[in-house]
């Protein structure tokens, strides 16, 4: 039975329904005194709280798909990848010297970390990002045209500090800056969750809901823009994200390819995945304008893709591969196909040094020759 089958799970359930009748129905045998009585008691709460928790991580990974298998799950066997490149065509403005004076240091990395609040002219919604400066900023002179800057978004559940944390992202980008694959960049990691606990898919709302597109598409990187020595120009601009931050990443460069020049995706995908809240039908104009893999066959932008999969990812998978089959110039795919492997920031996070490496070579405001 496989990790994921509606079968292992049932049998999970059952059998911790059954640990727990046995428990109740020999309780009087158990009550008894005595050292064995005790070890038995014992065991007995053990064994129930053991089958249940097997349970509830059965099902809770069926749902999120975090190992795809059993192998997977005892790491018998690590997953292995291979990079396949569909190349279809292809492929600086002011800056500003400000900071946010409002903005709050976030103790540790470096003292690179900032946290502010971003208020949304166009969008009318206020949220949170965190700000990741590119070390020595302010002490030493911005690339000419200012740095470029990766708009970066996390997963769901999840919060910006997914990026620092889980998947270390600081130490990624200086290893790649110290090997000069990428000119130093300004990172922007906002809160996806408006208003908290939401799976927003980062779309903008019906009337009276928050207008997320428009508030990362635009908002934020002109409040960027206007606080921080960052250049101005799409060739300068990506976005990188991770489940579902992935996709944002992709619908936020796809559809606004005058903004963003690429976009990096773990373990995203290329169509929107409404959990509870449906701000419309997917087959309504709105939902059809987010289909990016129809896009990419009728009128793809011209912006650059690299894409982590795994074939054994029921989530990222299917609209991925798709994807890159879809598409010609001038877009650009570059997909990196992992044959097993389970859809969690584990994975990801090794992966991040070569997403930058390909960032450096495919975007001109990335690239150290550029500096």
């Amino acid at each position: 039975m496989g990790l994921s089958s509606p079968v292992t799970q049932w049998v999970a359930i059952g059998v911790a329904c059954a640990a727990l009748v046995a428990i109740v129905v020999g309780w009087r045998l158990l009550a008894r005194r005595g050292v064995l009585a005790l070890l038995g008691r014992a065991a007995s709460l053990i064994a129930v709280n053991l089958t249940v928790l097997v349970a509830v991580f059965l099902v809770v990974n069926s749902k999120f798909g975090l190992y795809s298998d059993w192998d997977d799950l005892l790491g018998i066997q690590s997953a292995q990848s291979a990079t396949t490149t569909t190349t279809s065509g292809g492929g600086t403005g002011g800056t500003t010297t400000v900071s946010d004076p409002k903005a709050e240091q976030i103790a540790g990395y470096d003292g690179r970390v900032f946290r502010a609040q971003v208020p949304g002219p166009a969008s009318g919604v206020t949220g949170t990002v965190l700000v990741m400066l590119p070390a020595g900023y302010g002490k030493a002179p911005a690339p000419a045209g200012g740095y470029p800057v990766i708009e970066a978004f996390h997963g769901y559940p999840g919060t910006p500090q997914q990026w620092l944390e889980a998947m270390d992202v600081m130490p990624s980008v200086d290893g790649a800056v110290a090997r000069r694959q990428i000119v130093s960049p300004i990172l922007v990691f906002p809160d996806l969750e408006i208003p908290a606990g939401r799976d927003t898919e980062c779309v903008n709302g019906g009337p009276g809901e928050p207008q997320l597109e428009t508030w990362m598409s635009k908002d934020v990187p002109d409040w960027v823009e206007s606080h921080y020595q960052a250049a101005r120009t799409a060739s300068s601009w990506a976005t990188m994200g991770l489940s579902m931050g992935a996709w944002c990443a992709n619908q936020m460069t796809m559809l606004h390819p005058d903004r963003f020049g690429a976009t990096i995706s773990f373990g995203g995908y290329f169509r929107p995945n409404f959990g509870s809240w449906k701000p419309f039908a997917l087959n309504s104009p709105a939902g059809q304008r987010l289909d990016l893999v129809t896009l990419a066959k009728v009128s793809p932008p011209a912006v650059r893709v690299w894409a982590l999969a795994s074939k054994s990812d029921s989530l990222s998978w299917p609209s991925t591969s798709a994807l890159a089959a879809a598409a010609h110039g001038p877009l650009q795919v570059t997909m990196v196909t992992q044959q097993q492997g389970g859809h969690r920031t584990s994975i990801w996070a090794g992966f991040v040094p070569q997403a930058l490496d390909w960032l450096g070579e495919n975007l001109q405001g990335f690239a150290p020759t550029s500096a």
